[in-house]
């Protein structure tokens, strides 16, 4: 009898080990997979920022040329003419010179239309081209990606102030240019913001930036 009792107390012993075991592994595995994840996500959001950053720089250098291209230091001039629904730079984004040209209302990354974000594949933003464009025919429910990225980068220009400051070459346009990057995932979004000036003389530069939260 006491044999059969030291035999039961053994086996209890022996079962609570393992169960014991089973969840220190099962612990283990999830604590790998939480890892993983993390580092996963990292990279991607890494390479949002990277996309992000050259996007910036080439929305930057589109504003300058299409500046210098639109004599927008003539139009200056009279800045009643450059805002409105009829404009260039419309409440809605989408003017007579296309999507992306906003009048300054709400901040970029938190306006909609529509339900659909300013910043979207399928909103009023103008698109950097990666690689060749995506034609998008599921907006706004299904996104269909590109290789490099979940989509394209998208960016919108807004005129804060077309007579900013004082120069040799007389008052510049001050622009700020907002742009939204993904990496593989939709989640992995970025959102970066700069100032830029351009002057009568032509030049163009950068003033600051920053990231914006969404």
């Amino acid at each position: 009898m006491n044999h059969s009792a030291q035999r039961g107390g053994t086996l209890l012993m022996v079962m609570g080990l393992l169960s014991l075991l089973a969840m220190l592994v099962l612990s283990s595995s999830q604590l790998i997979l939480s890892a993983r994840l993390l580092a996963a996500n990292a990279q991607e959001r890494r390479r949002a920022e990277g996309l992000a950053r050259q996007a910036l720089r080439g929305a930057e250098q589109w504003v300058w040329q299409w500046d210098l291209k639109n004599d927008m230091a003539s139009r200056a001039s009279d800045p009643g003419k450059l805002y409105g629904h009829e404009s260039v730079f419309s409440p809605t984004c989408h003017g007579t010179q296309g999507k992306g040209l906003c009048e300054p209302t709400t901040p970029p990354e938190k306006q909609s239309l529509n339900g659909v974000p300013l910043l979207h594949p399928c909103g009023n933003s103008r698109e950097y081209e990666l690689e060749p464009s995506v034609k998008q025919w599921q907006c706004p429910q299904g996104v269909r990606a590109g290789s490099l990225s979940w989509a394209n980068p998208r960016y919108v220009v807004e005129l804060i102030d077309p007579r900013f400051g004082s120069g040799q070459n007389g008052p510049a346009r001050l622009y700020r240019i907002t742009v939204r990057a993904w990496g593989h995932s939709r989640f992995s979004a970025v959102t970066l913001q700069s100032w830029y000036r351009v002057d009568n003389g032509g030049e163009g530069r950068r003033l600051g930036w920053e990231e914006k939260a969404r």
